[in-house]
């Protein structure tokens, strides 16, 4: 056999193996485009219609699934409320900026209670009746995490709750820290993905000198504000038997009492590097350096501020963002989910999701 044979065998053969590529009427399948040029594409989509992406084929679903860190991370907040019918599962809405909507159903949510407020990307549903337990869903992921029974003594009111989810590295155990009428608690649960795997039983209680009124997690810890709006941080003691303890920041000064509005409860608010109290259009910065609150001129600038009073809120870089929509955001902005009502769904006074949190885990510092 000669070069030039081999060389022919060679390109037929090559040949042969592209056209199997294409469909009768020489087009290439869906499933071979580039994958370079698939994530341009995707990247330029909105979190509905990645979904829609997601379900074209088996190829750009494995190519999605493996990237979905990376998009949700390029994605603005999304508003979300909630529908059901008598007696089934709740509907999860969520509303992008353009008014498109994604709508998912929350599996396991039957005589259950949407608690708000988002944690990593878990939604709260708390069980009625007599089984008085927590069961967190991603609705992206549909991912769950499970939490026994919540002392009877204590009512879940959604306008004073607040939840804080982390994993635990030194146990390798989520905790999940419960906020509810300035009584906080905190329990340990495993994931659920049986739905019928439960973590130890018992929530532990937290003793603090002064009410709490808001919890948040930053950088591996989890501090408090009371109600002498001074800041705390809440240690667990997850591997002794001592409980869990607030104590306070020393800080230099904290915010004045006339710098809140009363109308709207002061909340804790982090970016990825800078830690915020807000009240109504307020904002104050904690300088960690100084440990002193001061005004956040230097830092706020290139944030966008999304707010609730339902504790779904964060500062974020549009920056991050892809897409068209960074333009809009030049300077400080503050945005705060609405209760617009909407036709056979119940709305609450407004809850922001965060994609970014879709995936993301909050490690306790211990």
């Amino acid at each position: 056999m000669t070069g030039n044979q081999n060389h022919d065998d060679d390109a037929s053969s090559s040949s042969s193996k592209t056209l199997k590529n294409f469909d009768h009427d020489g087009v290439a399948s869906w499933s071979d485009v580039n994958h370079d040029v698939l994530f341009l594409v995707m990247m330029q989509l909105g979190v509905v219609d990645f979904f829609a992406f997601k379900g074209v084929c088996k190829s750009w679903s494995s190519f999605a699934v493996s990237n979905m860190n990376i998009f949700m991370a390029s994605k603005p907040p999304m508003e979300i409320y909630f529908s059901m019918e008598a007696n089934e599962d709740y509907w999860c809405h969520l509303e992008d900026f353009g008014g498109r909507t994604f709508k998912t159903i929350l599996p396991h949510s039957t005589w259950r209670r949407c608690v708000l407020g988002c944690t990593c990307g878990y939604l709260i549903l708390f069980g009625r009746k007599k089984t008085q337990d927590f069961l967190l869903v991603n609705p992206i992921t549909k991912h769950k995490l499970y939490f026994p029974h919540w002392p009877t003594y204590v009512g879940v009111d959604d306008e004073n709750f607040r939840g804080i989810l982390v994993f635990s590295r030194s146990t390798s155990e989520w905790v999940f820290v419960v906020l509810n009428r300035n009584i906080l608690t905190y329990g340990v649960g495993n994931e659920n993905r049986s739905f019928h795997i439960s973590g130890k039983q018992g929530w532990n209680h937290v003793s603090s000198t002064l009410p709490i009124l808001d919890l948040h997690i930053f950088k591996g810890k989890i501090y408090t504000l009371d109600t002498d709006y001074c800041l705390g941080e809440l240690r667990l003691h997850l591997k002794s038997k001592q409980k869990g303890k607030c104590t306070l920041v020393k800080t230099k000064n904290f915010p004045k009492r006339n710098f809140f509005d009363l109308s709207f409860p002061p909340l804790l608010v982090s970016s990825a590097e800078n830690l915020y109290v807000i009240s109504g259009h307020a904002i104050h910065e904690l300088d960690f350096s100084e440990m002193k609150w001061v005004s956040p001129e230097k830092t706020i600038g290139e944030y966008a501020v999304f707010v609730s009073r339902l504790k779904s809120s964060a500062a974020i870089k549009p920056k991050s963002w892809a897409g068209p929509q960074t333009q809009c955001y030049t300077s400080y902005d503050y945005f705060s989910a609405t209760d617009e009502s909407r036709q056979g769904v119940f709305c609450y006074e407004g809850m922001w999701y965060f994609p970014h949190d879709c995936s993301n885990v909050n490690l306790l510092d211990e």
